[in-house]
């Protein structure tokens, strides 16, 4: 608690987590942390905060909230989304208290995430906490299309062009001709090489799941590569700072989480591959595994995916044999 100088009022809150929690379930408790207390909700702001929060006509927060902008709490959640939609607030006093969110902000939810991963029947809630964790470091929601807003040089505008020409992933943009996205963003050379330069040096992750011969009527063992692609070319040049790390995280359908650890890119770029065998126990709902890499810094690197396990017996589901058969379902945010 001391190294993060966290409130004992907010760690209060954070013991009453059950560990089922969303990430809009999050974003309210982390808006009722100690930590916000000086923000304050004023008479004037409430016209521009209930647009934020409900607009017909307008570009909105991905969770909006029930009513009214009333309360203190309200009025951070709200500017927390705007932040991470690239939401534009045209308010100098709630531009100031955005930034005071923000820095009081990533080190609760960083601090969130190590205390959860101390618990193992809270998978929900720690890969959550995981992902809010890297959205207020990057000030983007992990689905956002802005991942140019990332780079060097470029700004909401500029990241504004890039969605509306399609480039709404790092692979998009690494395909795009540099003079074609000096167009887009009404730059000279060699702005467009500078881009595509950065995105080139970003880290690349294939993730790889295999299940060993070894297993039972409860367990099973799964190996799991994690392969840093383009390693070789990142010995010389990186884009990603020296202390970049993602974060493995695994769970199956009882909401227990199987495995948590997180992965320096130094470990990675020695040899180009990382690798674990994990014990799987058996849930009761089904044979489902969740296994999921998440960048530190940045959105559009994550890899997510969804793994059937195989056991020795069948699983009988009212008196009737359900047979199963091994899955592998990818989805990587870089081809999105």
């Amino acid at each position: 608690m001391a190294w993060y100088y966290i409130a004992f009022d907010t760690v209060k809150q954070f013991f009453t987590i059950k560990g089922t929690e969303t990430l809009n379930e999050l974003v309210t408790m982390i808006s009722n942390c100690a930590e916000f207390l000086d923000v304050k909700l004023r008479t004037n702001e409430k016209k521009i905060l209930n647009a934020l929060n409900k607009d017909k006509d307008k570009i909105t927060i991905r969770f909006p909230m029930e009513g009214r902008i009333k309360t203190r709490e309200m009025k951070i959640s709200c500017l927390i989304q705007a932040q991470l939609g690239c939401i534009p607030v045209q308010d100098f006093t709630l531009t100031q208290d955005t930034g005071k969110i923000f820095r009081n902000g990533i080190r609760v939810t960083r601090w969130l995430s190590d205390f959860l991963a101390s618990s193992k029947d809270n998978f929900s809630a720690l890969l959550n906490s995981v992902i809010l964790a890297k959205c207020f470091r990057c000030k983007l929601w992990e689905n956002s299309l802005h991942v140019s807003k990332q780079l060097e040089k470029i700004g909401v505008s500029l990241s504004n062009a890039m969605v509306n020409a399609g480039l709404t992933s790092f692979k998009k943009i690494e395909d795009t001709n540099a003079r074609e996205l000096e167009l887009i963003l009404n730059r000279h050379p060699p702005f467009g090489n500078q881009i595509k330069e950065s995105v080139l040096h970003l880290p690349k992750y294939e993730l790889d799941i295999e299940q060993l011969p070894k297993y039972s009527d409860t367990l099973a063992e799964i190996l799991v590569t994690i392969k840093l692609t383009n390693f070789e070319q990142l010995q010389t040049k990186r884009t990603a700072s020296d202390f970049h790390y993602v974060t493995l995280v695994v769970g199956d359908a009882d909401n227990q989480v199987i495995f948590i650890q997180k992965i320096m890119d130094s470990v990675l770029l020695k040899t180009g591959t990382w690798m674990k065998k994990i014990e799987v126990k058996r849930a009761l709902k089904s044979e489902d595994i969740s296994i999921n890499l998440i960048s530190s810094d940045y959105v559009g690197l994550d890899i997510r995916q969804a793994y059937t396990a195989f056991y020795l017996t069948p699983r009988t589901v009212g008196g009737k044999v359900t047979t199963l058969s091994k899955k592998l379902k990818a989805e990587s945010s870089l081809d999105t």
